[in-house]
């Protein structure tokens, strides 16, 4: 086979590896957008586990307040009762101040129930807003999950085939190695692989190449790689940079020649 359809050749693999390769990032992307709402559910379901034992603990408070208060309240209606048994004035005074005294702690008691039963309602609710939005994120994560399991045998089904269809370049002309090599080539340099050469410069890094490198591209008898950013090099005929190449072509004949073209190598033999 001629270097030239091996570049040809080279040029379809590029085309069939940068599938490949933009297949298999989807593959390994996918399951991060399903991790993301995943670990968004987490979160709310973490909340409410924490707003439900808060939830909890307002009401054995709650349930304890209302013991205090019923306790509060018999209190105050016994030491009322006692009233009418009493001889003293001291006694009188003194029962007096317990009726005070528990008639306040049955208001203190009574102001913190209703603070207290305000508390539990307002768990109460948020913790069914979180039932609720707890129930739409685990419906989006199943829906998606389906979703990406369905595109994953997709694409993994895909990904096989051109899998496939990539080793079926590998031949006498394309060696397993230069086949490898080239994949890494193309999977680093975002697709681009195999690049012309313009006049003397690489059209995959714009830097100006070495003419007798250049020459070498040209004349196409084995592969070569840019130096300077290492993908497969083919020289390909452009207007203007094809004049280009045949000046600094001859710029190097000329140096190469130095004075031999200008000068006698004897004319100096005087001088030595």
């Amino acid at each position: 086979m001629e270097e030239s359809q091996v570049f040809e050749k080279l040029n379809q693999l590029q085309a069939d590896l940068s599938a490949r390769f933009a297949l298999e990032d989807e593959i390994v992307k996918l399951p991060r957008d399903l991790k993301v709402k995943q670990e968004l559910l987490n979160r709310i379901n973490l909340e409410y586990i924490e707003e439900h034992e808060r939830s909890e603990a307002a009401k054995i408070e709650l349930r304890t307040l209302r013991i205090q208060y019923e306790e509060a309240v018999r209190a105050r209606e016994n030491s009322e009762k006692q009233m009418e048994l009493i001889t003293t004035q001291r006694e009188f005074e003194a029962l007096e101040k317990e009726i005070k005294d528990a008639a306040a702690k049955e208001q203190s008691l009574l102001k913190q129930l209703h603070v207290k039963d305000k508390q539990v309602n307002e768990f109460s609710e948020r913790l069914t807003d979180k039932e609720e939005l707890m129930g739409l994120q685990k419906h989006e994560v199943d829906e998606e999950a389906s979703k990406i399991e369905a595109l994953l045998n997709e694409k993994h089904a895909a990904l096989a085939e051109l899998e496939k269809k990539c080793d079926s370049y590998i031949s006498e002309n394309l060696s397993v190695d230069l086949f490898n090599k080239f994949s890494n080539i193309v999977r680093n340099k975002k697709g681009r692989g195999i690049v012309p050469v313009h006049g003397l410069v690489c059209q995959g890094c714009h830097v100006v190449l070495p003419v007798q490198f250049v020459n070498d591209v040209r004349s196409a008898e084995k592969i070569e790689f840019c130096p300077y950013c290492s993908r497969i090099l083919y020289y390909e005929e452009v207007e203007g940079a094809d004049e280009q190449f045949r000046k600094s072509l001859s710029d190097v004949e000329i140096e190469e020649g130095g004075l031999a073209d200008f000068v006698d190598s004897g004319e100096f033999d005087d001088l030595l």
